[in-house]
């Protein structure tokens, strides 16, 4: 018995393949679209940690500034006491180097590296017992509160750091 041939269908062939051709380009357009989703993610974190990097610096360079400020401080109270103690208690003084040596000045010399740093002077108060006090107590002539500030512009907003200590006459 001789066997019969086989016989395709070839209208049927030819609406399979084009099928077939869509499915395969639709999934394509899937994994491309899949792929540039995740190439976009992977940017915006990369873009994230850029900018947090960014901060984590400038958040340095801002504490470095300031712990230069009250170095400076302490430089102008080495020299001498009264160079601190004659100062209106309040203002703002910006630290810059006059002569080869640290000096307040009353007047803004400008940002520096981008930051703006100054100091403010408060009175220190003790009590009966000689321990600082916020309120009450009697003026200390001889301790001053030094505040120390930094200013810079980030992302369109303004940022501002502050650093304290107390300082003497007594060195």
């Amino acid at each position: 018995m001789a066997e019969k041939p086989f016989i395709v269908n070839k209208s049927y062939m030819s609406h399979k393949s084009y099928k077939s051709y869509g499915l395969g380009m639709v999934e394509i357009i899937v994994v491309i679209a899949v792929i540039l989703v995740a190439f976009t993610a992977i940017l915006q974190l990369f873009k994230l940690q850029a900018q947090n990097e960014r901060a984590k610096r400038e958040e340095l360079q801002a504490y470095a500034l300031l712990g230069e400020t009250l170095e400076a401080v302490r430089a102008v109270r080495d020299h001498a006491w009264t160079n601190l103690s004659s100062l209106t208690l309040g203002a703002d003084y910006y630290p810059v180097i006059s002569s080869g040596a640290w000096t307040l000045s009353a007047s803004n010399p400008g940002p520096i590296d981008g930051f703006t740093r100054w100091v403010v002077l408060t009175s220190v108060r003790r009590d009966g017992s000689d321990n600082i006090v916020p309120a009450g107590g009697t003026v200390d002539p001889g301790t001053l509160l030094i505040a120390a500030y930094a200013e810079w512009q980030s992302r369109g907003a303004t940022k501002t750091r502050s650093l304290a200590t107390y300082l003497t006459d007594r060195l």
